[in-house]
């Protein structure tokens, strides 16, 4: 990869982990005061207007800062996917521990309340052909989210309350057995288009069964997705 993409991949990746960590918008020269990166605010506001132009990235308002736009999202994702590091978790936080337990649902549980307890996100775990879904974290979603989407979080609450129209949801997805993200509207639900969803198909006990997370667009994507992929 040429180094003026590379630099413009870091770019998109200081803009949304900015997005992510506070919301603000990022212009050239904030950009440069915290990142060093070897070239002028010129040529920073180039590679901003560039990768606006690939839809990446947009102006909110009048002013020269960008925020990310769902796509721009969607490639920071599939980047960290393909060349992040396999772990980003401390020891005292790793998840998976083999269940010796006789009944399938309750090393589900187990891996859900492990789960959720280290991203604070929601986390859920269904095994369709035995009917058993569990989910957890619905406080962690609503202290974190209910100033950022308003009413729209109790979207998502319906949804998970809905145990067949969620597990038609996962049957149409096309969910792989390493880790996949799905961003807004890629959830298919209407109800979704402000959430992303993390999720993974599993075995257990020789059950096919998936494992995920649901949060705000805003959420700790590098993390999440190491935790998950520690999942079996």
């Amino acid at each position: 990869m040429k180094k003026v993409d590379l630099r413009k991949i870091q770019i998109l990746k200081i803009i949304v982990e900015e997005y992510i960590r506070t919301g603000d918008i990022v212009g050239s020269k904030s950009l440069l005061k915290k990142h060093e990166m070897g070239v002028s605010s010129a040529t920073v506001r180039n590679d901003m207007a560039n990768l606006e132009k690939m839809g990446l990235i947009f102006q909110p308002y009048n002013s020269a800062g960008r925020l990310p736009t769902t796509r721009g999202i969607r490639v920071f994702v599939d980047y960290l996917m393909e060349y992040m590091m396999p772990q980003f978790i401390e020891a005292e936080n790793e998840l998976i521990e083999r269940y010796d337990r006789d009944r399938v649902d309750d090393e589900l549980y187990g891996i859900v309340a492990k789960l959720t307890k280290t991203t604070r996100e929601i986390t859920f775990g269904c095994i369709p052909s035995l009917g058993a879904n569990y989910y957890l974290g619905l406080t962690n979603y609503l202290q974190k989210n209910t100033l950022l989407l308003g009413d729209e979080v109790y979207n998502v609450i319906k949804v998970l309350e809905n145990k067949h129209h969620f597990l038609d949801l996962l049957n149409n997805l096309d969910v792989s057995r390493k880790v996949s993200v799905f961003l807004g509207e890629e959830n298919i639900i209407p109800e979704l288009e402000s959430s992303a969803m993390i999720v993974k198909r599993v075995q257990i006990e020789g059950q096919d069964a998936y494992i995920g997370m649901l949060g705000s667009m805003k959420m700790d994507y590098a993390f999440n997705i190491a935790a998950l992929r520690n999942i079996l």
